[in-house]
């Protein structure tokens, strides 16, 4: 029988904020943290974990901002990192870290946006992206980077909308989506809709499971989709089989949104940092998630 565990690694490392992104650097096994925003300061600094410190890896690249997305591309070896938004407005910019230095690779591609999703396509070798929103307008688009270029590859499929999550489940081969922030310019409301995109449509395939709910975390581990927290949720974990969602625990981390998380594929290990609690509080606390106890 499988063990579910959540544990708190450290209360030290980059500081507390919200609206961050993470990705995971399979060749070089680490967690790459880039950005954020702590009251109303837009940061720009990166860093990276090891699974036992954070380690502030670069304090140049692009310029700070908040609400973006990134993912690991494996076969490039390069951590791709798009948009997002700052005081000064939104980005349309594309950069890719390498381990030492951030290298902007486009300024052109989707309409500049934040709190839109990402997740690598391996067997396709390609960002899928979809959504986001600027100011109150959301977008409902689907975007592909294939290493040197943003194409748009759907208008159709899921309501537009901000703040939700994607993972690419590996072993179907499907782009998964849930949730988010849904409407239009003058209405938006929380939602808990599922849906898979086969890289020709998007497919609605459930309307039950976790709550409605925004900021909340997705990855994929290699055998499920795990579902954690968000605006609206309560600190729970669920995961998605392809069918069902199931609650997984509901202790662990205290309820938060709009916090990073990704999936360490080496020490087969999901770390969750910081993020906004339930009093607006801003966290700079780092947890992971175990299928079984850690040795």
């Amino acid at each position: 029988m499988a063990h579910f565990l959540w544990t708190q690694k450290q209360d030290i490392g980059p500081v507390g904020r919200r609206d961050v992104a993470i990705a995971f650097d399979t060749a070089r096994g680490r967690a790459v943290l880039f950005g954020g925003q702590t009251g109303s300061k837009i940061i720009d600094d990166t860093w990276e974990w090891d699974g036992n410190e954070w380690v502030q890896a670069a304090d140049m690249g692009p310029a700070g901002r908040c609400a973006h997305a990134m993912a690991y591309d494996t076969n490039r070896k390069r951590t791709i990192l798009y948009g997002g938004a700052s005081g000064s407005g939104f980005f349309g910019d594309t950069w890719e870290w390498d381990g030492n230095e951030w290298i902007q690779v486009a300024d052109t591609g989707p309409e500049a946006r934040c709190n839109h999703a990402v997740a690598f396509d391996t067997k396709r070798r390609r960002i899928v992206l979809f959504g986001g929103q600027r100011n109150k307008i959301p977008f409902g688009d689907t975007w592909v980077w294939d290493g040197s270029e943003w194409t748009k590859e759907q208008d159709s499929g899921p309501s537009s909308r901000a703040a939700h999550a994607l993972a690419y489940d590996s072993e179907r081969d499907r782009i998964v989506l849930f949730g988010g922030l849904a409407g239009t310019e003058s209405e938006w409301k929380l939602v808990n809709d599922t849906w898979e995109y086969d890289s020709a449509r998007w497919i609605h395939v459930a309307d039950t499971g976790p709550s409605p709910r925004s900021g909340h975390g997705m990855i994929y581990d290699g055998t499920k989709v795990l579902l954690f927290g968000g605006d609206g949720g309560s600190g729970d974990t669920w995961e998605w089989d392809g069918t069902h969602w199931k609650e997984l625990q509901n202790m662990g981390p205290p309820p938060r949104g709009y916090f990073g998380m990704a999936y360490d594929s080496a020490r087969k290990h999901t770390t969750l940092y910081g993020g906004e609690g339930i009093n607006a509080n801003l966290l700079g606390d780092t947890w992971e998630w175990y299928d079984h106890p850690p040795r």
